[in-house]
C-alpha cells in the first residue's frame, strides 16, 4: 500500500480492518456450514494451530460445493459434532485417525492416498508380501474408478465384484511381518471403507481435497509462527471458509470481498456464477 498507493497503514489498523472483515464475512461463513451440513458426501482433516502461545487444531470439512474451517482447542469427535449438530452424512471421507472414525455417517470410505503410502512402508521395511498385492489391488480400485465412464455398467460390476472377492482372499491369508499384520487388522476392521468410491461416482477415493485446504494454513503456520489471539484464529478460519467457497464457483478474493465488505452485502457464494 504504502509503495504503489503512497498510503501508510499500521500494523494496528490492518489487525482491525482483519477482525471488521471478519464479522462482516461470518453470517456467509454460516451459510456455508449449513451446506456442509447438508451434503452428502463431507470430507474432513485436521492439523494443529498455534494459538496465542498455545497448540490448536485446525479442521477443515470439504464438499464439492463449500469448504468450512474451524480452528479449536480439541481435536477429538467433539469438533465434529459442534459442526455438524445433528446432521448425518451419507458418506464421510478421511484418514484412520480416531475422532474422524467416530464422525456419524452412514458409509464411509478411508484415504486411500494413505493407505498406499503405510503399504509402501511395509514394502521397503520388510519387503512385505502382502503389503505388495494389497497395494496393488487398491491401484487396481482406482485403475478402474478412472474408466468408469468408459465401461458399460454391467462390465463396471463384474469388476467391483472380482475387487471385493480379491480383496476378500487377501485378508483371509496369514501374514508374517509387523506392519503386514497392523494394516491386515486394520482392513479387517475397516473392510466396508476401502471401496465406497466405486460404488458411489460422488464419493472420492482419498481425502487430498481436505489436505488441499489445509495446506495453506500450514504454510502460514511455518512462516508466521501462528495466530497472536483467539479472535484471530477465528477471523482467520472464517476467511478462509469464505474464500476457499468463492473459488470452488469461479470467484476470487477481489470480487468476492468488494461486495461481501461493502454497506449492504447480499452474495451467494454458494450459488453458480452466471
Amino acid at each position: 500500500m504504502k509503495q504503489v498507493f503512497g498510503v501508510h497503514i499500521s500494523q494496528g489498523a490492518i489487525a482491525n480492518i482483519i477482525r471488521r472483515a471478519a464479522g462482516k464475512l461470518q453470517p456467509q461463513a454460516e451459510r456455508i456450514r449449513q451446506a456442509i451440513r447438508a451434503s452428502p458426501v463431507i470430507g474432513c482433516d485436521e492439523t494443529g494451530a498455534r494459538v496465542d502461545g498455545h497448540n490448536q487444531w485446525q479442521w477443515g470439512f470439504e464438499t464439492t460445493e463449500a469448504s468450512y474451517h474451524l480452528i479449536a482447542a480439541s481435536r477429538g469427535s467433539e469438533t465434529i459434532e459442534q459442526v455438524l449438530g445433528k446432521a448425518e452424512p451419507e458418506v464421510w471421507v478421511s484418514d484412520c485417525f480416531s475422532a474422524q472414525l467416530q464422525a456419524p455417517a452412514k458409509q464411509r470410505q478411508l484415504c486411500l492416498a494413505h493407505q498406499l503410502r503405510n503399504l509402501q512402508y511395509g514394502i521397503d521395511a520388510e519387503r512385505c508380501g502382502f503389503c505388495y498385492r494389497m497395494q496393488q489391488l487398491l491401484r487396481r480400485a482406482l485403475g478402474l474408478n478412472k474408466h468408469r465412464d468408459s465401461l458399460s455398467s454391467h462390465i463396471f460390476a463384474a469388476q467391483v465384484k472380482a475387487i471385493e472377492t480379491a480383496c476378500d482372499q487377501l485378508l483371509s491369508r496369514p501374514v508374517s511381518t509387523g506392519t503386514g499384520q497392523r494394516l491386515g487388522k486394520r482392513y479387517l476392521q475397516h473392510r466396508h471403507a476401502l471401496f465406497t468410491f466405486l460404488c458411489r461416482p460422488d464419493v472420492p477415493a482419498d481425502n487430498n481435497g481436505s489436505e488441499r485446504a489445509l495446506r495453506k494454513s500450514v504454510v502460514h503456520r511455518k512462516v508466521s509462527g501462528g495466530l497472536r489471539s483467539a479472535w484471530g484464529a477465528q477471523a482467520f478460519a472464517t476467511i478462509a471458509t469464505v474464500l476457499q467457497t468463492a473459488q470452488k464457483h469461479g470467484r476470487d478474493a477481489w470480487s468476492t470481498l468488494t461486495p461481501l465488505l461493502g454497506p449492504s452485502p447480499d452474495v451467494d457464494l454458494l450459488a453458480h456464477p452466471p
